[in-house]
């Protein structure tokens, strides 16, 4: 039997309390891993309702319903979990939500805007329910503020009662089978000009569910079915009959050619007389039987588990490294050298399956950077309407993959980015159009893969960079003299400087000196390294360059003096004996020729402030050529001991921020060892400013 169809008034009052039986609560982690899927889609869709509502369009139904759905389905999550503030606040957004798809409220009223004030704020509740199982006292307290604020706004009086539906002649019984939202839909759409049409369709009894699927997908694609209604006109023994409401753009005759079913019929309600044209088909073959299988093969993992995970394959490798020191060992005494080779070969085959497994994990661990480019869509559609700038969002390599880890930290020195191109980079349409350009701007990021980094580009079309101003603001800062001698490229790099800014005016994107120093330091926590190119007039391109994994990697041991240290091999470019280049001096700064190009030689030794083995004329040491992103650097050690993989390991402590220094790890040996930070050293080293 078929269930009731909800009859006006639309939602039961009190539809937030729970009925029945409590049902068992979730998991902490999976309730906020659910709850960001949700959330996340809910920033989406209201990004595109915004859209719609600023450029005065109507807001697509099929959206709200979206909308109206996740807030119900967020607050029934955390109804289930005890959270009794998040469900509140999701329960007010689904007031919204609900009389914003029923009419009683209007999409351009003050309080559908307050619904990103709502959503931010249970983002903020279940960020804090994921680091301490309990959402944040701050989070909780703005999320009562904004409850009450919700209260107000929406006890406002609701908009007169509009008789169209009265005036438009349709068949009140066919009116009085309506729910709300129904009504509210086929009110919309009178009011918007649009032909209402009736399609009769019947269908054999066993095969109705499919034959209704069928003519309804068709319907859709030429219009809205506003609701579908059992008829009870006479049919023959076994068949029954359904009538559609639908608001279509569409004439009759074509309208009937979207229609593939051979008993239906047409008939115009409104505007016009009605008439009536049978629509003739042949009917399809059987359709096959879905499978009832799940269509995608992929399973939530909580990434702290894939963390322990690595950890774990961390520790194998350790182990690996130490078993294969001690197969070193006895094959080289003559009296356990047959022993040595047994276990040796043991060791090969453990290596192998280890080297699998670490593969397997990170493979798992790799997230395609097509997840951060959603979320700066939709960055760059609110910036739209803030700015009141047109600029056009490409994006190129989507399926570049990074480790989970890094592409979480990398979202917020993307935005950074983005913001400041948007309002500093991208002219108003009048100035692009007078500079001969489009009047629509245009921001490309486009993300490869580069060896065993990751690189990303965010250009755009904009005006460049006035480096004499950003010259001019470095040394009202105090950053460098007016004396100093800067290459272009020296003073572009300046903007990454914390407090340097060459806007006059602050604004609620940009202004403060505050956004690319942060980008630089977030990316050099994660190793990464950030360059800027610009040309006047014809646009800015910021270049990040991310290792793929901080997890387990290859590492390059090197000597200075008595100690040792261990340096990510995927930034080494080669190796080479240091007596065989000429080194000479320029501007207080150490240089050797490496086939013909002047390369920076900085000592590890001087470095890291440590005694080296004193070779003054380096005919022993070794110069290891570091490279990360175009910047290349030659690094002085007094020797090379190998390659082994490694895990890095944070430096825990009251001195936990070294600089030149990015953990640490345990070799073979068992002997703690230091972690070479090959992007900081890159990037101080090629600044032609000493530091002090």
């Amino acid at each position: 039997m078929a269930a009731p169809r909800n009859r006006k008034p639309g939602r039961k009052a009190g539809a937030g309390a729970s009925s029945g039986p409590a049902a068992p609560s979730k998991d902490g982690r999976e309730v906020v891993a659910e709850a960001e899927e949700i959330l996340e889609q809910m920033c989406s869709d209201l990004c595109l309702l915004h859209e719609q509502r600023h450029a005065g369009a109507e807001v697509e139904p099929d959206l709200v319903n979206r909308l109206f759905r996740s807030a119900h389905t967020l607050k029934g999550l955390a109804g289930l979990s005890g959270l009794e503030v998040v469900s509140r606040l999701a329960h007010r957004l689904e007031d919204i939500l609900d009389g914003l798809r029923l009419g009683r409220i209007e999409a351009r009223a003050p309080v559908v805007g307050l619904l990103d004030e709502g959503v931010a704020s249970l983002l903020a509740l279940m960020s804090g329910l994921g680091r301490a199982a309990v959402p944040d006292e701050a989070a909780t307290g703005q999320a009562e503020q904004l409850l009450a604020e919700l209260e107000r706004a929406l006890a406002a009086p609701a908009p007169a009662v509009d008789e169209t539906l009265e005036a438009s002649g349709i068949d009140p019984a066919l009116l009085r089978a309506l729910t709300e939202y129904e009504e509210h839909r086929l009110r919309e759409s009178l009011r918007r000009g649009r032909p209402i049409v009736l399609i009769d369709a019947t269908f054999e009894l066993a095969r109705f569910e499919e034959g209704l699927a069928e003519i309804s997908a068709a319907l859709r694609e030429s219009g809205e079915i506003i609701s579908t209604l059992p008829s009870a006109a006479a049919s023959a023994e076994r068949k029954i009959c359904f009538t559609l409401l639908v608001a279509t753009d569409l004439d009759p005759e074509r309208l009937t050619r979207h229609i593939d079913h051979a008993e239906s019929t047409l008939r115009v309600v409104h505007p016009g007389r009605a008439v009536s044209a049978a629509v003739e088909s042949t009917p399809r073959e059987g359709r096959r039987i879905e499978s009832l299988r799940s269509i995608s093969g992929s399973v939530r993992v909580d990434v702290q588990k894939l963390d322990r995970l690595m950890n774990l394959v961390g520790e194998l490798v350790g182990q690996r490294n130490a078993l294969g020191a001690i197969v070193a060992r006895l094959s080289a005494d003559a009296r356990t050298a047959r022993v040595g080779a047994d276990l040796a070969k043991l060791q090969k085959g453990l290596d192998r399956k280890l080297r699998d497994l670490q593969t397997g994990v990170l493979d798992v661990r790799m997230v395609p950077l097509r997840q951060v480019f959603e979320k700066l869509s939709r960055v760059v559609r609110r910036l739209r309407i803030d700015l009141g700038k047109d600029v056009d969002l490409e994006f190129v390599g989507g399926d570049t993959e990074l480790d989970k880890l890094i592409v979480e930290q990398l979202v917020d020195p993307l935005v950074h980015v983005v913001r400041n191109a948007f309002d500093h980079a991208i002219e108003g349409p009048d100035e692009r159009v007078a500079a001969g350009k489009a009047p629509t701007g245009r921001i490309r990021i486009a993300a490869f893969q580069r060896g065993n980094h990751v690189v990303i580009e965010v250009a755009d079309d904009g005006r460049g960079m006035d480096v004499e101003a950003i010259r001019r603001g470095a040394i009202a800062r105090g950053l460098v003299s007016e004396q100093e001698a800067l290459s272009e490229r020296e003073i572009l790099s300046l903007i990454f400087e914390a407090g340097l800014s060459t806007r006059e005016e602050v604004s609620q994107t940009s202004g403060r000196g505050v956004g690319m120093d942060v980008v630089r330091s977030n990316l050099a926590a994660l190793g990464g390294l950030v360059e800027v190119a610009s040309r006047s007039g014809l646009g800015t391109t910021i270049t990040i360059t991310l290792p793929i994994t901080l997890a387990i990697i290859q590492a390059l041991i090197v000597r200075v003096g008595r100690e040792r240290y261990a340096i990510p091999i995927a930034s080494v470019r080669e190796t080479l004996r240091a007596g065989e280049h000429p080194v000479f001096r320029s501007e207080d700064r150490s240089l050797f020729n490496l086939r013909g190009t002047p390369l920076l030689l900085r000592s590890l030794a001087d470095e890291l402030e440590i005694e080296g083995d004193g070779d003054p004329d380096r005919s022993r040491q070794f110069v290891v050529v570091l490279g990360m992103g175009e910047q290349r650097l030659g690094l002085l050690v007094d020797g090379l001991e190998g390659q082994q993989d490694i895990v890095i390991k944070p430096i825990k402590g009251p001195i936990r921020a070294i600089r030149g220094i990015a953990g640490a790890t345990e070799l073979a040996d068992r002997v703690a060892t230091l972690v070479i930070d090959v992007s900081a050293l890159v990037a101080e080293g090629t600044r032609r400013r000493e530091a002090a």
